[in-house]
Parts: C-alpha cells; sequence; structure tokens
C-alpha cells in the first residue's frame, strides 16, 4: 500500500505544481505604458479614468498623473481601453504581449455642448483652442446660441445694468467662425425643458440678456436631472433658483456687481490644479497664479458652503460697499453638485483679447473637463 501511496501523492503533487506554474503563468502582469490628451493633441489630461475591458469585465485601472501619463498592469490578452474624463472620453482595443508604450491616446467622443454667447465673455475661443473643432475644416464641435441678441425682448443686457466693459470687446475679440450656429437663441433654450434637456454641458458668457432670469427653475431642474452648468461673473444671475437665493452652495455679495480689483494674485487651493499648470506649462509661482481677466463691476461671492462647495482659487479683491470700499480675500471660482448634475461658476472669465492661452484660459481648460468630472 505504500507504494501505491507514494505514487498517488507524488502524480498529486506534480498536477499541482504543473497547475501552478499555469495559474502564475496567467498571471503575469504586463505594464503597458501611454499619455491622454485633450482633443487638441497637446494639452495633457491628468486624472482622467484608465480601465481595461476583457469582453464585459473590467481586468484592471487607473488614473492618468498630472502630466497625463498612466500604467497599468494586465496580463496578456485583448482588452478594450477605455480613458475618461467626466463626459470626455475615447477608447481602443490593445493587445498585450509584452511591456509596452503606447502611443498617446486623444479624448475624441465628446459631449454634446451649448455655449450661450456674451457681451463679456469668450469660452468659445478657449473650447477652439482644447480641441473641439472639426480637424479638416476649423468649424466648432459644439452648438453656439445667441445670448445678446432675441427677438423675445426689446433690450439687451448692457442697457439694464450699464457698461462691464468695451462694448465692441466680444466683436473684435472672436473667431469669425464662433457666430450663432443654430436657428433657436437663449430665450428659445431657457424656455424649453425639452431643448435643455438635449445638451450634456451648457456654457452661459458673462453679458447674456438677463431678461430670463425668471427662467432660471429651468436650469435648476436641468441641473438636477444631469446637467452641467457653467455661469462666470454677471451670468450669476441665472444661479438664484440654483442657489435657493444664497441659501445654498454660494451667496453673492450685495450690492451686486461691486467687484473693482481688475487683478489679484490669487492662491490655487487644489494642489492637482496647480501640479498641473507647473507641470505642462510652467505657471505658477508657489502656489500663486495672477488672475487678471475681471472687468470692471465683477461679481463677487460672498460666503461658499465648504460641505459642498469646490472652491479652486482666492484672493485679495477690493470692492464697493454701502459704505464705501473693502478689501478682503474672496474666493473665485467653485464647482458644486446639485442633483445628478454640477455647476461651475467663477468670479472671473476669458476676456480673450490675445491669441493662444493665456494663464486664466489654461485654469478654464482644466477646469472645463473638470467640472463633468463629479460622482
Amino acid at each position: 500500500m505504500k507504494p501505491l501511496l507514494i505514487c498517488c501523492l507524488s502524480f498529486l503533487f506534480l498536477f499541482s505544481c504543473s497547475d501552478n506554474e499555469e495559474i502564475q503563468a496567467e498571471s503575469h502582469a504586463f505594464t503597458i505604458s501611454g499619455t491622454l490628451l485633450a482633443p487638441n493633441n497637446q494639452d495633457p489630461i491628468s486624472n482622467a479614468k484608465v480601465e481595461a475591458y476583457l469582453g464585459t469585465t473590467l481586468k484592471g485601472n487607473t488614473l492618468t498623473n498630472n502630466t497625463g501619463e498612466f500604467n497599468i498592469a494586465l496580463p496578456a490578452g485583448a482588452y478594450r481601453l477605455k480613458l475618461s474624463k467626466g463626459l470626455f472620453s475615447t477608447q481602443q482595443e490593445i493587445n498585450v504581449s509584452s511591456e509596452t508604450t503606447l502611443a498617446h491616446f486623444t479624448l475624441d467622443s465628446l459631449p454634446k455642448i451649448g455655449v450661450v454667447t456674451g457681451y463679456y465673455d469668450n469660452i468659445e475661443n478657449v473650447l477652439v483652442d482644447i480641441g473641439l473643432v472639426n480637424p479638416l475644416t476649423g468649424a466648432p464641435l459644439f452648438d453656439i446660441i445667441d445670448g445678446v441678441n432675441t427677438s423675445r425682448l426689446p433690450y439687451n443686457h448692457s442697457s439694464k445694468h450699464g457698461n462691464h466693459g468695451e462694448e465692441n470687446h466680444k466683436k473684435s475679440s472672436q473667431n469669425p467662425q464662433l457666430t450663432p450656429n443654430v436657428s433657436f437663441d437663449f430665450g428659445d433654450l431657457i424656455n424649453d425643458p425639452a431643448l435643455l434637456e438635449t445638451y450634456d454641458i451648457i456654457f452661459l458668457n458673462c453679458g447674456l440678456i438677463d431678461g430670463f432670469s425668471d427662467l432660471d427653475s429651468n436650469l435648476l431642474n436641468y441641473v438636477s436631472n444631469g446637467g452641467f452648468l457653467y455661469a462666470t461673473d454677471w451670468a450669476s444671475l441665472y444661479l438664484t433658483s440654483i442657489t435657493n437665493n444664497g441659501a445654498d452652495y454660494l451667496s453673492f455679495l450685495t450690492p451686486e456687481r461691486s467687484g473693482i480689483s481688475l487683478s489679484t494674485n490669487a492662491t490655487i487651493l487644489n494642489g492637482n490644479l496647480n501640479a498641473w499648470l507647473f507641470l505642462n506649462f510652467g505657471i505658477t509661482i508657489d502656489d500663486t497664479i495672477e488672475i487678471n481677466e475681471f472687468l470692471n463691476l465683477w461679481q463677487v461671492v460672498d460666503s461658499y458652503d465648504p460641505n459642498t462647495c469646490i472652491s479652486w482659487l482666492s484672493g485679495p479683491v477690493t470692492y464697493s460697499t454701502d459704505s464705501g470700499s473693502e478689501t478682503a480675500i474672496k474666493d473665485l471660482a467653485f464647482t458644486f453638485q446639485v442633483g445628478s448634475g454640477a455647476v461651475f461658476y467663477s468670479s472671473f472669465h476669458t476676456e480673450n483679447t490675445d491669441q493662444g492661452f493665456s494663464d486664466v484660459d489654461r485654469i478654464m481648460e482644466y477646469l472645463v473637463f473638470e467640472m463633468s468630472d463629479i460622482e
């Protein structure tokens, strides 16, 4: 009996070793490296998701670093690699059989975006510089909605509230292709909840017409149901329902539109934003950056709820009060989640009088991708 027992044990031992070696061979992982870029094929995307699927099964995941690079360990096989930053994404089939550095990835699956024009802000120029354009024609891959002229009202924003800056500023600085390219205007958009919901992200430029503020509850519903809303400076008027008249998220200083400072040396409050600016573009010194895109009479944020809002920057600014003027450190840009969606608001914006990216444009670029990356 003993020889038979020894033979059986030996066989089991050999089978166990062989099986274990096969498992070890199958579980050996290869490091796959790559870089994720914005649609302009130049600017790195940080803290983006990298997910590797074998069929429908997630087999590995990681995040890009502040220079857009990633490493992911995968056993040999055929994978679908998906990279995403909020609502922007790309994917590619890859075969893993050795350590590999892949060609860079570019975000090419874009959300449905609507930009409402304004007299004093041109976020559409930043979107073009990010690469949200047809590579052959240069035409924008987003809708441009007239927010200045509308057949619904006989007046515009500037006639009701006075001059915020140079009256012809927008016309002189705008890319000729960036004119309204849809048949409806902002009045049509905000009046139609179904039309609002066709957009994943809506950008409200400063200086859009203010006569539809009584319909801002439609924007609250839009965001609560999963939409993402960008608003700057005077577009704060359209956040009244969303902020519950200043009781939730953040409140605006009164008297309204009392900002005096035209620039400030702001502190960057987010380490990833600071690292992205510094490592990729050599911007920022000691976590600070000059914000010089204020226009006269800008809207100051009085306070915000740190439990519900992310503040990105703060700096000393001067503003008017009922008794004169005051200088204090104020927070300048925020993201906050509302229902299934989110809002980005900043007191400064993009004037875009110069070609290419300014330092402020770089901040806005980062936050365009960041604002939809809310979970």
